[in-house]
């Protein structure tokens, strides 16, 4: 069975969320299938941050489902998003340049040594996590000069791939990026789109929130476009071009229901 025909692993439902008398999301929906990566753009202000901060628990929405593997789920704060198999790779990374690689991986969920006296003073399994951490970046391809060094000397692309490769050790089945490649240079911004390619091989469905239509249609499978708090339009990426999702996103191509319609003539 062809992964177009599985049903989503996630699926945004008709989301809203007013902020006091500001309308942040009107209707926004998004489907994730089984190793696919969608793209999510928007110009500034369409809603794409109040529906990534929805989906990753930070942010409850007004209205809407949330579905995960056909089950309805309520995110009220980080942790229930990453219980549901959701980790968010925002632009600052969330990175302690102090650290070394592999404990940047482990931020927050070290793991206490077995030794029963170690375990008594909180002594956490180094050498366990070393090697736990290294198998994620191979398995990823990423190259660093090495885990034990600290991620201050590291460049931006990197960085970026340590934190997608620690969504993958916690067995995160989705993965939602926001602008992964922003500020990052050519060689750099390759080496963050091969990982992101090569997660759709460990059983990982990706988000990505960018700006860059080029770098998006060069790995993404779908794109939904948002306008005005509206999910507008969704292209398979084989069947579209660049200049459609631009007309899109700026309006000068009409989304395709009714409602979206209404709001740009509104607007």
């Amino acid at each position: 069975m062809s992964d177009e025909a599985l049903s989503p692993v996630l699926e945004a439902r008709n989301i809203s969320r007013h902020f006091g008398a500001v309308v942040a999301l009107a209707d926004a929906s998004l489907s994730l299938r089984p190793r696919e990566v969608v793209g999510l753009v928007g110009d500034n202000g369409a809603g794409k941050s109040t529906l990534l901060k929805i989906l990753s628990g930070i942010v409850t929405p007004s209205g809407g489902d949330i579905v995960i593997d056909g089950k309805p789920v309520v995110l009220k704060r980080a942790q229930d998003a990453m219980d549901a198999g959701i980790e968010t790779v925002y632009q600052d990374l969330a990175l302690v340049d102090t650290m070394s690689a592999y404990q940047n991986v482990y931020l927050g969920r070290e793991e206490l040594s077995k030794n029963p006296l170690a375990r008594l003073f909180n002594l956490v399994d180094d050498r366990r996590m070393r090697e736990r951490a290294r198998e994620v970046l191979d398995m990823l391809k990423v190259k660093i000069p090495s885990i034990n060094v600290s991620v201050k000397g590291m460049s931006g692309g990197q960085r970026q791939c340590l934190a997608i490769a620690r969504a993958l050790l916690w067995g995160r089945r989705i993965v939602i990026l926001d602008e992964p490649t922003a500020a990052l240079g050519v060689r750099e911004t390759g080496q963050v789109l091969e990982v992101i390619r090569d997660l759709r091989q460990h059983d990982v469905s990706v988000i990505i929130v960018s700006h860059n239509m080029q770098q998006l249609m060069s790995v993404a499978d779908r794109i939904t476009v948002m306008r005005l708090g509206r999910s507008i339009a969704t292209r398979t990426v084989k069947d579209t071009e660049v200049s459609e999702i631009v007309g899109l996103i700026t309006g000068a191509i009409p989304g395709d229901s009714p409602e979206a319609r209404a709001a740009e003539v509104a607007a």
